[in-house]
């Protein structure tokens, strides 16, 4: 966020110093206490700090807390491991979670709201061949309700499930779908920890009763919110993304690879599909970056292209608990973009139903508006209109999903 706006974590934690030292100063003398200080630090700032700082001002006047994307960028580069990510989301549930206008498709966090307190989990119907007596688990998380409340044009969200538990009937697993909820990751960044509590107690005894040993997931928040926070691997359930399994089978992609169609694998007529890769933040704090560029590699027909920043380095996409859509968010991902447009990829790809929908989100935005410029311009010349334009406004490539992406070259029938 601090690429496109003043945003900066140091001097909103020494804000909060500040206040906190403030306020213990005028209790202590209250009680009588004397003139002792508190020696709080970054480090050290917990919850009682945090409703100090934030408990009486009121959510509006503290716009930080709401403009933070807890990207974990702060945190991978703090040389002090200041973890200013934990501090946020403390100091968002002091405040009872983000408030309601801040949530720009905040139907989807209605529904894990309902989702939260009802005995039932998602819907899970996809194409492909599944185990009900399978060790191995497959979530597909909540891309049936992306499909109902994302109206994004050129994304097909069912497309996601149906790619996902193909390619694992490809390399020879046949798992076993779980019902779960929704993981809660957006609920648990808005700060609606009491909400996220409920949704991860459900899945953990769903998980529990199904006694899978691997739980296998196509999208990066769940991954890391299973990963992180539900904390599997301490119960015997070892949490998997699916570009990792792909990665650890690549004698079966390269078995596919050789079965799939000429046609198929290279649409593009002779020329290489030049692919870039987008790193999600969920899948960055965790480390994973070696997986999905692996996969992709192997692809024959591929030419895979670094974007300027990648693996730690990456940018988000701006979007952090569906929290914000504003002249700032829409910055960074026109950045994102056109760091794309810059290394001439044909197609981006990237392992987050988040990044999926905004980043296409904002070309079609775009692409809209380039039609309407170009509908009033009729007359000019093709110069003028470039010019006036401020240059071509149109991402000339596609934006998809890595399982999408792969489903489509392997499995073309």
């Amino acid at each position: 966020m601090r690429r496109v706006s003043k945003f900066a974590p140091r001097s909103i934690i020494q804000e909060i110093q500040a206040e906190s030292r403030t306020t213990s100063a005028v209790e202590g003398a209250e009680a009588g206490a004397g003139a002792a200080e508190t020696a709080e630090t970054a480090e050290t700032v917990g919850r009682a700090g945090v409703a100090r700082a934030t408990g009486t001002a009121g959510a509006e006047s503290k716009e930080w807390l709401w403009m933070c994307l807890l990207c974990g960028s702060c945190l991978m580069k703090c040389p002090q491991g200041v973890d200013f990510p934990q501090f946020i989301l403390h100091a968002r549930e002091e405040q009872g979670g983000a408030p309601e206008e801040l949530l720009p498709h905040r139907e989807l966090s209605q529904i894990t709201e309902i989702m939260s307190i009802l005995e039932r989990g998602v819907p899970t119907d996809f194409e492909g061949e599944t185990d009900e007596s399978s060790e191995i688990g497959f979530f597909p998380g909540c891309l049936a309700y992306f499909d109902l409340f994302m109206d994004v044009s050129g994304v097909n969200y069912k497309e996601i499930g149906d790619y996902s538990l193909k390619l694992l009937n490809k390399i020879g697993i046949k798992p076993r779908i779980l019902p779960l909820k929704c993981c809660g990751h957006d609920i648990l960044f808005q700060g609606k920890r009491e909400t996220f509590e409920r949704l991860m107690a459900f899945n953990k005894r769903k998980i529990k009763e199904s006694g899978i040993k691997m739980l296998i997931l196509n999208c990066a928040e769940c991954y890391f919110t299973f990963k992180k926070y539900y904390k599997l691997e301490e119960e015997g359930v070892k949490v998997v993304h699916l570009a990792e399994i792909l990665a650890e089978n690549m004698h079966f992609i390269r078995r596919a690879m050789k079965e799939a169609s000429e046609a198929s694998v290279k649409s593009n007529g002779t020329k290489a599909v030049r692919v870039a890769y987008h790193d999600p933040c969920a899948l960055k704090m965790l480390g994973v970056y070696e997986a999905p560029r692996e996969v992709l590699r192997a692809v024959e027909g591929v030419e895979f292209v670094e974007l300027p920043h990648a693996r730690e380095n990456a940018l988000c996409c701006g979007v952090s608990g569906m929290l914000l859509c504003n002249d700032a968010t829409k910055a960074l991902r026109a950045f994102r973009l056109g760091e794309v447009r810059e290394v001439k990829a044909d197609v981006l790809v990237t392992t987050c139903v988040k990044c999926l929908s905004h980043f296409n989100c904002l070309k079609r935005e775009q692409e809209r508006l380039q039609q309407q410029k170009q509908g009033q311009a009729e007359e000019q010349t093709a110069e003028e209109d470039v010019r006036n334009s401020g240059g071509s406004s149109e991402y000339e490539f596609e934006i998809c999903d890595l399982a999408v992406f792969l489903g489509r070259l392997l499995l073309a029938e």
